[in-house]
């Protein structure tokens, strides 16, 4: 039977409402109501048949959103490769068109390459010391705390152990706190003796810093009580550059800071908190101070959770308040405490000096742009027959800023790399010439200055792009066809004079910079240090205290070995001092003076030294006697000498000779005071620093109170012919005595290099950035005025056929290249007084705007742009005025 095909707007049957969305079309609606009525014809429900339909329906719709989508994708496919295609062909031009040019290339490249490995290699040391978190588990919980007082001197500080007891015991913010000390200490036991940076930690110091050890075990509670066994852990650096990485140093014994201690464990690379420490011992295991003024702790601590250094700050200075109830004001002076972040505190003083040298290397990345745009300008000109030519065969504008945009990035891309290889060595000379800056051994090339070289590189492409792009893209391409001319400099002009007037003003600030830190750092140079220098040097040491256990042998010691040095022929002098100048020296609280515990001075540096130190430093006695081998033994009278402005300061206007005074608690007379009198007064030494005012002292005789020699001495000598055969006879008698001391050589050259490292630092930095604007800025003058004198070749060569002499020529070009730089050497000027300003705190003995240093750097950029624009100015009065028309 042959099934009838249901008319589809006639008799067809009720389907009911088909649920099909209004917006399909009428051809589809009506195939489905169709497809229904055939259904219901073949005897199917109106239901199943509406359902049927409505499945249709959906396998329709989802056939043609799967079409939809598929047609999309490759749409964007194709535009994907269009644009990549696109992209590769403004690639493949802009190396191309490069290549044309390899001077240009060259050049530009090289000045990039200057701009952006300046800046990479300067960011690379302010990740590494300021960004980048410390290498220790989560280092962001780990804070620094300072004792923090109001009296005289007043300041953040470190802390006495009572103190450092009583927040550990009382705090509620913290989850572990510890004390530690340290510094230079000798290890016996190894190949040789060495000097070591060692540091002693109190109990808590391993759940502050959390590390596991490669070998062995940390120390344990019963390590960190009075009278306990010395234990020790390395670090796997030492234990493998002076044990050769031998797993049996662990359960033997070594000598550390002449102190016998068994050697329980091995840190692993990577740890070496604090001081770049190579060895850690307990605190606990000897007495200590228990005045609350005995200020001799670092201390550090991890916040309990949920806890802010802000919280952790105030429960402290709560705990300090009700730890000085009951003790008498003028005793004691805390104040509380001070909570910093760890990194904060390792950063230190170095915060400032970075990130001026990096504002520094911006303004030498902003002067390579500068001259990169101004040099593609005067390219660009002569390209403009080029882009005329591309702009008739239909290149819209915007296609010729891409253009001009991908060259320009091209160059950028090679200038980024080769700035990273430059980078590379200069992170090298910065770890050289920065040895003082903190974790300066971490700074390196990783991803975080990679992806600073390439932001660089962008907004290179984008600060020197896109000025030149919009300039030589706009309207008027048609008539330079037309015309077949270069195109009107005129427009141009003011353009270039505001480009270069830039780099010269930049330029200017940063030579200004250099200038002053030079001007200062010869003022320090020419400071008195109040010894004579020459000659001089420092063999230093620590004597074992388990060798030499009390205070009389000590002195017996240093006796001895002068006595043996003065019959060394190689010697014209040598000395004994706990504190050399330049070195800091011991800063002490209170000192008495003349019976009176209400009279005293505060401040100061306490030496302890040999009867012949003066001679040999060359410090002049001003009044009274200096000391003999008569001023000795702690049973007679006790003597001091002091420095004329501690004479000043304890006894303005009055003769000091006579007086008494106490030592400031800096010996073991801190308890039973011992009265000692001056009998002289010499000459102010720097014992701090060659800088800011000099630090008042005063002197006892070594061999009458040798307590601090126990922590370190020098041995200060002149040789008769040269420092060599000198420094070899001290090394010699030193091991005569006790073969086990290591040693460490210093002349005083070393010594002042130390104590003026970071002004060093910055100046070479700042100096080096300096030289380099200043040649690019000359780069981008002479770039600038040669096309300047190729565009008006032929107005020359009609000047000099009109019978213009050369050197009017000469002089024209000379002062168009003035007028440039004109206007950047009075914004330049105004700047340098305020980048002045910004280096003012590393000034010393000259102002930030000096007049004389800005006057000569200004002198110097004309003589600069002068010499600049010379060479152009000479080759324009060389071609021969015909020649130059035809040209034309």
């Amino acid at each position: 039977m042959t099934r009838q095909r249901p008319h589809l707007h006639g008799d067809r049957p009720d389907v009911g409402e088909l649920p099909i969305r209004e917006d399909v079309d009428r051809e589809l609606r009506s195939h489905l109501e169709m497809r229904a009525a055939e259904l219901i014809q073949e005897g199917w429900e109106p239901g199943a048949a509406r359902a049927e339909a409505e499945r249709l329906f959906g396998d329709i719709e989802k056939a043609r959103r799967a079409s939809e989508s598929e047609t999309r994708s490759r749409d964007r496919a194709l535009r994907r490769a269009y644009r990549w295609e696109a992209v590769m062909q403004d690639v493949k031009y802009a190396i191309r068109s490069l290549k044309r040019s390899p001077g240009f290339a060259t050049v530009a490249v090289i000045t990039l390459a200057l701009g952006i490995g300046a800046n990479s290699a300067i960011f690379s040391v302010l990740n590494g010391v300021l960004l980048k978190p410390l290498p220790y588990p989560a280092p962001n919980e780990i804070v620094w705390i300072h004792e923090a007082h109001d009296g005289p001197g007043a300041g953040p500080g470190p802390v006495p152990w009572t103190n450092f007891v009583d927040w550990q015991a009382q705090t509620s913010t913290l989850a572990a706190m510890a004390a530690f000390g340290g510094g230079s200490s000798p290890v016996v036991g190894g190949d040789q003796p060495v000097n070591v940076s060692a540091a002693s930690v109190s109990r808590d110091f391993w759940g502050v810093f959390p590390i596991r050890p490669v070998m062995g075990r940390l120390t344990t509670p019963d390590d960190h009580v009075e009278g306990a066994n010395g234990v020790a852990l390395l670090s796997e650096r030492f234990w493998r550059s002076q044990f050769g990485g031998d797993p049996s140093i662990v359960g033997s014994s070594l000598e550390v800071g002449g102190r016998t201690v068994e050697v329980i464990g091995i840190l692993p690379l990577g740890f070496n908190f604090p001081y770049d420490a190579d060895v850690w011992d307990t605190v606990e295991r000897f007495p200590r101070a228990t005045s609350r003024t005995a200020h001799n702790w670092r201390v550090v601590a991890r916040l309990a959770p949920g806890s802010s250094i802000g919280q952790a700050d105030a429960d402290l200075d709560r705990i300090s308040v009700r730890m000085v109830e009951g003790l008498a004001e003028d005793d004691y002076d805390l104040e509380g405490a001070i909570v910093v972040p760890l990194r904060e505190e390792i950063a230190g003083d170095s915060r400032r000096p970075l990130f001026l040298l990096m504002g520094a290397a911006l303004m030498v990345l902003l002067i390579a742009a500068t001259n990169l745009a101004s040099t593609l300008l005067a390219r660009g000109a002569n390209r403009g027959r080029e882009l005329a030519v591309r702009a008739s065969l239909g290149a819209a504008r915007g296609r010729l800023i891409r253009q001009l945009l991908t060259e320009n990035l091209v160059l950028s891309i090679l200038g980024a790399g080769a700035g990273l290889v430059l980078a590379f060595f200069l992170i090298g000379v910065l770890r050289q010439v920065g040895s003082t800056v903190p974790r300066i051994n971490e700074v390196g090339i990783d991803p975080a200055v990679i992806l600073f070289t390439l932001a660089a590189a962008a907004a290179t492409t984008i600060i020197s792009g896109l000025l030149p792009a919009f300039r030589l893209s706009e309207g008027g391409l048609a008539s330079r066809l037309r015309s077949g001319t270069r195109g009107s400099t005129s427009a141009r002009g003011l353009i270039w004079r505001v480009l270069i007037g830039a780099e010269v003003a930049l330029a200017l600030v940063l030579l200004s910079g250099g200038g002053l830190l030079i001007r200062s750092f010869q003022q320090i140079m020419a400071v008195d240090p109040g010894f004579e220098a020459e000659g001089l040097f420092t063999v230093s040491s620590q004597l074992s205290a388990e060798r030499y256990p009390t205070l009389p042998d000590y002195s017996a010691w240093y006796q001895q070995l002068m006595v043996q040095l003065e019959r060394r022929p190689e010697l014209a002098g040598a000395a004994v001092t706990t504190v050399f100048p330049l070195q800091g020296g011991y800063g002490t609280g209170r000192v008495n003076l003349d019976n009176n515990p209400e009279d005293y001075v505060v401040g100061g540096a306490y030496v302890a030294i040999s009867p012949k130190y003066f001679d040999v430093m060359g410090i002049p006695l001003v009044r009274g006697r200096v000391f003999t081998n008569d001023d000795s033994g702690p049973e007679g009278m006790h003597v001091v000498i002091v420095s004329e402005s501690f004479a000043e300061d304890a006894w303005p206007g009055e003769d000091p000779i006579g007086k008494v005074m106490t030592s400031g608690g800096m010996d073991n007379y801190w308890e039973d005071t011992r009265w000692a009198q001056v009998i002289g007064v010499v000459g102010d030494v720097r014992y701090a620093a060659l800088t800011g005012d000099v630090q008042p002292a005063y002197y006892f005789p070594i061999y009458q109170r040798p307590f601090r020699s126990r922590f370190a001495f020098h041995v200060v000598g002149r040789g008769v012919a040269g420092m060599g055969d000198a420094v070899s006879a001290v090394r010699e008698e030193i091991s005569r005595l006790d073969g086990t001391i290591p040693l460490e050589v210093t002349s005083i050259d070393e010594r002042v290099a130390g104590s003026l490292a970071e002004r060093r630092f910055i100046l070479l930095i700042l100096g080096g950035f300096a030289g380099l604007a200043l040649i690019l800025a000359s780069i981008g003058i002479y770039g600038v005025i040669s096309y300047n004198v190729a565009s008006r070749s032929r107005e020359m060569g009609i000047r000099l056929a009109l019978g213009e002499t050369p050197g009017s020529v000469r002089g024209s070009v000379l002062k168009t290249s003035f007028m440039m730089v004109a206007g950047g050497l009075i914004v330049g000027g105004a700047g340098a007084i305020g980048g002045g300003r910004v280096v003012q705190s590393f000034l010393w003995g000259v102002e930030a705007g000096d007049p004389l240093t800005i006057a000569a750097v200004i002198v110097v950029l004309i003589a600069a742009a002068l010499l600049a624009a010379w060479i152009p100015a000479m080759r324009a009065t060389r071609v021969d005025p015909i020649t130059a028309m035809r040209a034309e």
